[in-house]
């Protein structure tokens, strides 16, 4: 009994384990990991400012909004901006709802459109054997290396002769065709297995079921993809529906939050509203990308990992 005593008298204390072993359990790594992820906030707090900046301005009284120095923190919030833009009260009576319905049926309209061609060419140049088929598709992918910006005048006299300005279909029509949508569907569609395509074949089914019934089911990862960058590029297009709209009714909200920002209320441009306007623009992008967020990802990780 004493030998065990004087044993067990003998056994070292666990020590508690120091603060600094806790917080950097890898030594140098931990610290590097550390600064590392103190650079990421920084550079996320640094992007982030212009949103919190807008988010702020929305929610200022009007006579609050270019106060010099300005006040980086709410300290009375109201909702005046907001009920003034939907109003239209103070923008000359301007049709925000009428503008931002106008964004949502011809954005809607356009994503519809894009993602039937692209799948529809995709399948063809996936799945069917036609003489000159890699030609033609490589020379449709060499078109993504010409600027927007060379085919703007080309596209805006076109669409002048065929008296579509100051309608939607100016809109929708010239973007329907995307050689980034065909190239991303041909890539997936190549990746489907052939076997599904013969089994269904035997069955008697024609090629617009093999499209309808095997390859979009099995797209829906690509086709989130698609819709949502088609859809935000659309939203958010500004140019092309300031060249190519001149009616005010017809306006889509960029364009109308423009007018909104650069129109002259008394002492100056009304900053409040326009933060308002476009905090209210960002909303249904970023609902959208919510909504089929797992899509999105599966569609863009697409053959990044071979099982």
């Amino acid at each position: 009994m004493a030998t065990e005593v004087r044993i067990a008298r003998h056994q070292p204390r666990p020590s508690a384990t120091p603060w600094l072993a806790r917080l950097f359990p890898e030594g140098g790594a931990s610290v590097g990991r550390y600064l590392g992820l103190l650079v990421i906030l920084i550079f996320a707090g640094i992007s982030l400012f212009p949103l919190y900046w807008c988010l702020i301005t929305s929610f200022k009284q009007p006579q609050d909004v270019a106060t010099v120095p300005p006040s980086l923190v709410l300290t009375r919030p109201a909702l005046t901006n907001y009920i003034n833009l939907i109003r239209g009260t103070g923008v000359a009576n301007a049709p925000v709802v009428r503008w931002f319905w106008n964004s949502v049926l011809t954005g809607i309209a356009a994503t519809t459109g894009v993602v039937l061609l692209a799948s529809l060419a995709g399948y063809s140049f996936a799945r069917k054997k036609f003489p000159g088929r890699d030609l033609i598709f490589w020379l449709v992918i060499s078109t993504l290396l010409v600027p927007g910006w060379s085919t703007i005048i080309a596209t805006y006299v076109l669409t002048l002769k065929m008296g579509l300005h100051d309608t939607y279909w100016v809109l929708v029509l010239p973007g329907l065709a995307s050689p980034f949508a065909l190239f991303l569907f041909r890539q997936f569609a190549v990746t489907l297995p052939e076997e599904l395509f013969q089994a269904a074949k035997i069955d008697g089914a024609s090629e617009l079921q093999l499209w309808a019934r095997i390859t979009l089911p099995l797209s829906r990862p690509v086709i989130a993809t698609l819709a949502i960058f088609t859809f935000v590029g659309h939203w958010n297009d500004f140019l092309w529906p300031l060249l190519v709209l001149n009616k005010q009714n017809i306006y889509t909200l960029p364009v109308g939050v423009s007018v909104i920002m650069y129109q002259i209320q008394g002492a100056g441009p009304s900053y409040g509203i326009g933060m308002a306007a476009a905090i209210l623009m960002s909303v249904l992008p970023i609902l959208a990308f919510l909504a089929m967020q797992k899509q999105m990802i599966e569609g863009i990780t697409i053959g990044s990992v071979k099982g």
